[in-house]
């Protein structure tokens, strides 16, 4: 049950951007050899539609792509591809976002459910077809940004609703849902390809608690470039998805345990100044924070925010509070202070701001962060992919 190559995964994340609009007729897709080789896309009847925006003007647009294996290596197999959107830019970046319960009852990000059970019913029609489904399938989900986090719902879903063999790819995708998701999509898909490039900043959407899959797994590094670039994550131009993933296997590709917030980070305040506006301490600060939530106790309010749907401005709100009462507690002041220091300096803010455990001055602190990061994110989903 081969996977496909790197080349052909990120060739069908770029023409899946092609079936936003109305097609020509005779329009032809822009495949490369080897993705023509082994998959067959049928566009007067295998382009399903979806819709994304706010709640009071949602577009419905051409959003999904089909097609059907025929090779000897992926014959019976099937490709979904997935666009991306910069309609739901705003709605990924907003602290005002939440959950909602997914088809499979795990928190995800609402935005993204939305959408996805927008086309669901397209998706059903197709793989109800008599005779589509043998037992030696594979479905095939692809998507690049937004599109990542889609395709990664579609997978979740085909695989609980048909009891197939399902493999997903993405590149450059944000965080779909909390940790009871990429629990159980970690274990629901076969096999998980998620590919980033070091300075792209959506992957690191939306903050705490959302986490990405295969939880505690591994990522392919496409491009290690430092530092955070809304530029890095476009697909067609310079680093570009399209680009680096221009491979035939995974071997190929540098692959790494991804970084968790469940590692144990403590931060020394003294070193706050090594801190650096990229991805590397986005994620170290983020585990830093957790482990003094766990090395203080409390455990039970880290579980009550991965349970509720509150929107990630009321998890931070309850942090702050949390935070304020654990500065009391004999010896965690300092590392406490540590969090903060580096947490400064990340959001570009002077290293010598005197620390101050008030829920006002942690809440600014946990603002100003989340904002730089969010900005960068923002800036890179309203490009044109």
């Amino acid at each position: 049950m081969p996977a496909i190559s790197p080349r052909v995964a990120s060739n069908l994340a770029a023409v899946a951007y092609s079936t936003k609009g109305p097609l020509p007729q005779n329009y032809k897709l822009a495949l490369i050899p080897d993705t023509e080789k082994h998959f067959r896309f049928d566009l007067s009847n295998h382009v399903y539609t979806g819709t994304s925006g706010g709640f009071f003007c949602r577009q419905a647009t051409g959003f999904v792509l089909i097609g059907q294996g025929y090779s000897q290596e992926h014959k019976d197999d099937h490709v979904i591809t997935i666009r991306g959107t910069n309609s739901l830019a705003d709605t990924l970046t907003d602290i005002t976002c939440h959950s909602c319960s997914s088809d499979n009852g795990a928190s995800v990000h609402t935005g993204f459910q939305s959408t996805f059970a927008s086309f669901r019913s397209g998706l059903m029609a197709y793989f109800n077809q008599p005779g589509l489904l043998n037992g030696n399938s594979i479905i095939h989900c692809v998507g690049h940004s937004l599109g990542g986090a889609l395709a990664s719902l579609t997978a979740d879903w085909i695989k609980t609703e048909f009891k197939r063999n399902v493999y997903l790819y993405t590149f450059g995708a944000p965080r779909v849902g909390k940790k009871d998701y990429a629990i159980n999509n970690s274990v629901r898909v076969k096999k998980i390809f998620r590919c980033v490039h070091g300075a792209d900043p959506v992957p690191k959407m939306p903050v705490w608690p959302f986490y990405h899959a295969p939880i505690n797994g591994h990522e392919y590094i496409l491009s290690r470039a430092q530092g955070i670039d809304h530029k890095a994550h476009l697909m067609r131009d310079s680093p570009g998805y399209i680009n680096t993933a221009n491979v035939n296997d995974w071997e190929s590709l540098h692959c790494q345990a991804a970084c968790s917030v469940s590692q144990r980070v403590v931060l020394n305040y003294q070193n706050r100044t090594e801190s650096t506006y990229s991805s590397f301490w986005a994620d170290k600060i983020a585990a830093a924070l957790m482990t003094v939530m766990i090395d203080s106790g409390a455990t039970t309010i880290i579980a009550s925010l991965q349970a509720t749907g509150a929107t990630i401005g009321t998890v931070y709100d309850i942090m702050a509070r949390a935070l304020v009462d654990i500065s009391k507690i004999v010896g965690m002041e300092k590392q406490l202070k540590g969090v903060l220091g580096y947490m400064l300096v990340f959001a570009s803010k002077s290293a010598y701001i005197p620390i101050e455990f008030t829920y006002k001055f942690i809440r600014w602190v946990f603002t100003v962060t989340i904002a730089r990061l969010q900005k960068a994110a923002k800036l890179a989903l309203k490009q044109n992919n």
